[in-house]
């Protein structure tokens, strides 16, 4: 199973934002054996913008000059050059409070993460925005192909 995930953590035709259930060990390893640059983001307590720009930031060390708000993200991930690697795994760990109860934020959050997918696809890179939660939970996000 983990090679299976290898491989399609390094597919960058496959890579974008998905819903995953509570337990995302697995992806974190393959993400890891695959030798993608991986950020565990537990945004479990976001409440806005600002929370979760916030959260995303310190996980990644953006730099100074970063701005907090959703241009801002979107430049930073669609940057990453402090952060060299072949591809990129953002695991967005217990995501339904901010998902169920700040729905528009979250809509924002995912519509720039999948943008940011896209263009990592154009550069020849997989980008992973990965949000687990709870079985049962579907936000409208697709699930991971690999579940």
């Amino acid at each position: 199973m983990s090679n299976f995930l290898e491989q399609l953590l390094k597919d960058k035709d496959k890579a974008g934002v998905y819903l995953v259930g509570p337990d995302t060990r697995l992806i974190a390893e393959a993400a890891q054996a695959a030798g993608l640059a991986l950020w565990r983001v537990n945004i479990g307590h976001v409440h806005d913008k600002q929370g979760f720009t916030g959260l995303v930031a310190k996980a990644l060390a953006f730099p100074e000059w970063f701005g907090g708000n959703w241009d801002a993200l979107e430049d930073c991930l669609g940057d990453l050059s402090w952060q060299p690697a072949p591809g990129y795994v953002l695991l967005l760990e217990h995501g339904k409070h901010f998902g169920a109860g700040h729905k528009q934020e979250f809509v924002t959050a995912v519509e720039v993460l999948d943008g940011v997918a896209e263009y990592w696809q154009e550069q020849g890179k997989p980008f992973w925005a990965i949000v687990s939660g709870p079985d049962g939970w579907n936000p409208g996000l697709p699930a991971f192909p690999g579940a």
